[in-house]
């Protein structure tokens, strides 16, 4: 508590002066105070019922001045490096040491494509995109310690929790929440991610399950939310993704990634408008890799057994309901389909194609999805991977649909050879070479092949055009550059798993990894893991000093560029960067949607 002569100063303060309220979320440390500092003389300011995070209370307005402090007794110990303008309203819900509470216009992207026909998304968003909202957890201490504890095989302790959101204007508490760690090889990084389940009774804007995702790999922070902001402009089915600060009791646990978890409540959020009476299909999920039998979930057919498809390199996630197959075997005829796949010639051979096409996955859903692969090199996707992606039976349109997920390892940041992903060949990008059946089948389907190719190029001369990537880039780094900073300054709960493996590690010879794994790449990728010392600017700008991570904006101009002076386009002098034509054809987001619904409806 402030000394009896700081109280007493503070409310001869609020009778003389109009008084308003001030709102601060921090964290103090036993023993400590926090007040608000106004024009020089602090105000003491009370923990609130709501969070012990937050702080709150009545001062003067400031006529020169104000910012938040902490004090030990009659002294401060710590105060903010700014000076806050005066206010004459209450203020929102503030955090300490920001500039800034938010920005008036969100960093976001124009529309490139119209929504997919099957996207029916419910119209409330847990996601805020013009300010970095707080969550803020509590939980018996050391069932948070037991969380933590061996956290690479941590799969079976799920604390119970109450859960507070905090926005600038806003104050939402949830109890039973469930916090378990996420994440598979994310979990080797200090930083862990995380999984919250919100009780059947309760929901953030229709939403139940939120990965907090850690963004350990990534010194920009940004890629994976550039990465879902892409993907959200192709009108494909996707989580939202948000910036988050996360405190866990009262320890500042760093700035996270929110996005949806894909499951039965999500599908019915993303296809059905949120509506109850929904008629689910099968969902299954790609694990990569199967120990038991080596087979990896590329799509591969194994023959008419379906649980041929249970070996572990496959899940299934959501079951339909009573009467239809809860098994292996909606996959297991997708993947009897590609391997049967037909390659097409004349223009209606590829109409009947596609048609066939249609009857078992949205083409629309492969074909965008794939080109995003390429354009922003995602290297634990599956071209290059067989990884990180889910197909969802959609029994409106009785079709698979494609939805990826995980998009951490994207814009330059690889275990795959940098100059492959961005050679602008993708013919030559890592992955392409094993022949994985649904790319390789979908490019030897003319129409398909050509629809590809024109995403890739509407990407390129729209969404990574520099009069609109620039700009959204620039405001994305800006809206977090502080955060950051306070991120990478916090203790974390764990070792670097990363440092205890590496010897394990680095006894695989090169010729015993993988394709596309590149053995020099994956061991300079190791070492930035390990060493954590590539700066946010470097991340952001480039070079990095490492073969495995390009800048953000360095990956972007390059392979914009290769990718469109490979396919048959080049830069003519004009405003805006704008690409000339080598071709008559005009590739256009309209005709490309209108084709795909042509042979669709045919």
């Amino acid at each position: 508590m402030l000394c009896i002569s700081i109280l007493l100063i503070s409310l001869i303060g609020l009778v003389s002066c109009g008084n308003i309220t001030y709102s601060v979320i921090i964290s103090a440390k036993e023993g400590e105070t926090v007040a608000v500092v106004v024009d020089q003389t602090p105000y003491p300011l009370l923990v609130s019922s709501a969070s012990s995070i937050l702080y709150t209370g009545e001062a003067p307005e400031a006529t020169q001045e104000y910012h938040y402090a902490k004090f030990v007794g009659n002294n401060a110990t710590e105060a903010e490096a700014i000076m806050r303008h005066p206010v004459q309203a209450d203020t929102p819900n503030e955090f300490y040491n920001r500039t800034s509470n938010g920005v008036e216009s969100a960093p976001r992207l124009p529309m490139l494509l119209a929504p997919l026909p099957n996207v029916d998304r419910i119209q409330s968003s847990p996601h805020l995109h013009n300010q970095i909202v707080t969550l803020h957890f509590e939980a018996d201490p050391f069932q948070i310690e037991l969380l933590h504890q061996n956290a690479t095989n941590n799969n079976t302790v799920k604390v119970i929790c109450n859960m507070t959101r905090i926005t600038l204007n806003g104050i939402q508490t949830f109890t039973d929440v469930q916090l378990k760690l996420g994440g598979r090889s994310t979990r080797y990084f200090p930083k862990l991610p995380y999984n919250i389940k919100l009780s059947k009774n309760q929901t953030l804007a229709g939403y139940r399950r939120f990965k907090l995702r850690a963004l350990a790999s990534d010194p920009s922070y940004l890629r994976e939310k550039i990465a879902y902001d892409v993907l959200q402009s192709t009108g494909v089915p996707t989580s939202d993704f948000s910036f988050v600060r996360v405190f866990i009791n009262e320890r500042a646990y760093g700035l996270f990634g929110l996005v949806e978890i894909y499951r039965k409540s999500w599908l019915k959020n993303e296809f059905n408008g949120g509506r109850k009476k929904f008629d689910v299909g099968i969902f299954y999920k790609a694990l990569y890799y199967s120990n038991g039998t080596n087979l990896r979930s590329d799509l591969g057919y194994r023959g008419e057994n379906q649980s041929l498809y249970a070996d572990g390199s496959y899940a299934i996630k959501t079951k339909p309901k009573k009467g239809e197959p809860g098994n292996y075997t909606r996959l297991m005829e997708f993947t009897r389909f590609l391997a049967n796949a037909s390659s097409s010639s004349s223009s209606l051979d590829g109409q009947n194609v596609v048609r066939e096409w249609e009857k078992q996955i949205s083409t629309q859903s492969v074909v965008r999805n794939l080109a995003v692969e390429i354009a922003l090199g995602m290297s634990d996707g599956y071209v290059s991977n067989s990884n990180n992606y889910y197909l969802y039976d959609d029994r409106k349109y009785n079709q698979l649909v494609y939805i990826p997920t995980d998009l951490d390892l994207t814009l330059g940041s690889t275990f795959t050879n940098l100059s492959a992903m961005w050679s602008g060949n993708y013919s030559q990008y890592p992955g392409m070479s094993l022949n994985r059946p649904l790319i390789q089948k979908l490019l030897e389907a003319e129409p398909l092949k050509e629809a590809f190719e024109r995403v890739l190029i509407q990407l390129c001369n729209k969404t990574l055009a520099p009069t609109i990537i620039n700009r959204y880039v620039d405001a994305l780094a800006g809206f977090v550059r502080e955060d950051v900073a306070w991120d990478k300054s916090l203790p974390r709960a764990t070792s670097n798993g990363w440092l205890e493996l590496a010897p394990q590690l680095l006894q695989i010879q090169p010729d015993a990894l993988p394709p596309p794994y590149d053995y020099n790449t994956s061991a300079d990728l190791l070492q930035r893991f390990i060493n954590d010392n590539v700066t946010f600017e470097q991340a952001l700008n480039g070079p990095t000093g490492h073969i495995s991570l390009a800048g953000v904006r360095e990956w972007i101009t390059s392979q914009r560029e290769a990718l469109l002076s490979n396919l048959g386009y080049h830069r003519t002098k004009g405003k805006g960067d704008t690409c000339g034509r080598r071709h008559a054809r005009k590739f256009t987001a309209e005709r490309i949607q209108a084709g795909l619904q042509q042979w669709q409806n045919k």
